[in-house]
């Protein structure tokens, strides 16, 4: 080789080594020496055997059978034409460097060329791996202000709700939402204007500062009106308020209006003035939500105070109900007095006359024989017990009207049946037993006047039915009889009479209010009807059977009506 050619391979900073047209080494530079030859000390084919054992191909050109054998010096070495490949050298067991190696023929030599890559394919990677960095902190990044907006957003909306819950005065619901905005979008000012046949009335505003400004009336041009009733927000740079303002802003603000919908109804619209001149899609997203949460809140607080009108309007009408119901059940306890009162006249009058006639047999003995003492005390006997009967019928009467008791009382069941027996004394003496089966039963809770209501109506009707078999047939075996017992903690009050039935087509009427089989003002319909309604409103149940009895005549029936009352 010539020195020209040496010196200018010797001072080259990449490793060469140049071979002969026999494959024999002829040369190899001091980079070389520095790069693979240093693990050795030699030149000869056993440091080159060595280094090539270290040398694994990553990119060759050529193609090869022996993949097993090859080498991508040996194949730098035969190539006959210029040759270039990608190579890995182990320096240790997990440790390599990259070259790229090159071979040319040039004359009657062959130039190997070993290019260290190692650093610019680090420098390489670092830099995709900061690219990829970069990348996944922007995205990161984006997130992240993306998450933070949301938990803003979020946070707004929960306050907003937990508002909600709390009360439902409006006023206090918008309040909270104008200043939650005013913060968020850094706000001059925003106020709410409620809708009132097409025109907005400003209603609230956020800050108090401009409170004088409630109460105005606020005009948009058609495309602003469009936006608020389809249901759009509007954003646009203006110096006035809006059309009829009367003094121009400070300086141009960014007038954000949103309209607040439920059901396609356009309940108000919420107006903010920001200076900010861009609105992001997650601002824009929060002012739909709040407009969805006002729009509930407000509409929530409509239903309510609807809600609240028609509960007062109904316990009204339940107040007239009940009114009306004590009414008709005092109404119908002077029905049944009406028919009492002649009655009860003449027991009256009997007694009256008894004593109106020994008064006057008094006198004339006492005049013509004033000693016959034994006789005068014979009429004070008789009138005493005159007296006595009065004053029980009067008492029974008392007793029986008791209009004002409307308080639930301990009472005696049985004393309260024979209190309604006593009324019904001068019905009951002719012709018809009463069978008393009183068993013994506890002072109940109830409302007495109201049970004796029930007692009368059913022994009424009874004795009626049993008047209408003897008009019918004639005398026979009349009874009504009255038991009362405890059965399962429940009382349990039994009248059965022996009349004359209930027809098999009225049967499932009788509990119906204006049903009667009575003549025209005879009845009034109620009696049975108030008689459910009264043992409803102590809890328990009124029924009856009425079927053919064992009597001898094949038209005799026995009635029985049934009240059960649990303690």
């Amino acid at each position: 080789m010539s020195k020209i050619l040496r010196s200018f391979y010797h001072n080259l900073k990449e490793p060469v080594i140049i071979y002969d047209i026999n494959e024999q080494i002829l040369y190899c530079n001091k980079a070389f020496g520095k790069a693979f030859v240093k693990l050795d000390g030699s030149l000869g084919f056993d440091a080159l055997k060595k280094m090539n054992y270290k040398f694994y191909c990553d990119i060759c050109l050529l193609e090869t059978s022996e993949l097993m054998s090859y080498s991508p010096i040996i194949a730098a070495i035969k190539a006959t034409t210029d040759f270039t490949t990608y190579a890995l050298y182990q320096l240790e067991e997990r440790k390599f460097l990259y070259y790229i190696i090159k071979s040319f023929t040039f004359k009657k030599y062959k130039v190997v060329y070993f290019y260290d890559v190692t650093k610019e394919l680090e420098l390489e990677k670092i830099r995709k791996e900061n690219e990829v960095l970069k990348i996944q902190n922007l995205e990161f990044s984006n997130t992240n202000s993306k998450a933070q907006n949301q938990a803003l957003k979020m946070a707004l909306l929960n306050r907003i709700s937990t508002s909600i819950r709390e009360t439902l005065d409006t006023k206090s619901l918008i309040r909270t939402a104008l200043k939650e905005l005013s913060m968020i979008f850094g706000a001059h000012k925003v106020y709410y204007a409620a809708e009132t046949k097409e025109k907005f009335i400003l209603e609230y505003v956020y800050p108090s500062s401009f409170s004088s400004q409630v109460g105005e009336v606020l005009s948009y041009d058609k495309n602003v009106l469009k936006n608020i009733y389809d249901g759009k927000n509007s954003f646009q740079f203006c110096l006035k308020e809006h059309n009829d303002s009367k003094e121009p802003l400070k300086s141009p603000l960014n007038r954000i209006i949103m309209p607040v919908i439920k059901s396609s109804e356009v309940l108000g619209i919420i107006v903010i003035f920001t200076p900010k001149k861009e609105i992001g899609e997650i601002e824009k997203e929060l002012l739909v939500g709040i407009s969805g949460q006002i729009s509930s809140a407000i509409f929530q607080v409509i239903l309510f105070n609807q809600v609240t009108k028609k509960k007062e309007e109904l316990e009204d009408t339940i107040k007239e109900l009940k009114e009306t119901q004590l009414q008709l059940i005092n109404a119908e306890k002077m029905a049944s007095l009406g028919q009492l009162i002649a009655s009860v006249a003449h027991e009256i009058n009997t007694p009256l006359a008894s004593i109106s006639a020994n008064n006057e047999i008094a006198k004339k003995i006492y005049d013509n024989n004033p000693e016959n003492i034994e006789i005068l005390k014979d009429l004070n006997s008789i009138d005493h017990e005159a007296i006595k009967r009065i004053n029980n019928l009067v008492q029974s009467l008392k007793r029986f009207v008791r209009l004002d008791e409307m308080i639930q009382q301990e009472a005696d069941i049985n004393q309260e049946l024979d209190l309604t027996l006593d009324l019904l004394k001068h019905k009951t003496k002719k012709g018809i037993k009463i069978d008393k089966k009183y068993g013994e039963i506890p002072f109940v809770k109830c409302y007495p006047n109201m049970l004796n209501q029930v007692f009368l109506n059913i022994l009424m009707n009874a004795i009626q039915s049993i008047e209408k078999k003897i008009q019918k047939i004639g005398e026979y075996g009349a009874s009504i009889e009255i038991t009362t017992k405890m059965q399962d903690d429940k009382l349990v009050v039994s009248i059965k009479d022996n009349g004359f039935g209930i027809d098999e087509k009225d049967r499932k009427k009788i509990f119906q209010a204006g049903f009667t089989t009575k003549k025209v003002g005879e009845g009034t319909g109620l009696g049975l009807a108030i008689c459910k309604k009264i043992i409803e409103k102590h809890k328990g149940e009124i029924s009856f059977n009425c079927k053919k009895s064992d009597k001898t005549k094949p038209d005799t029936y026995c009635t029985e009506f049934c009240i059960t009352i649990p303690l």
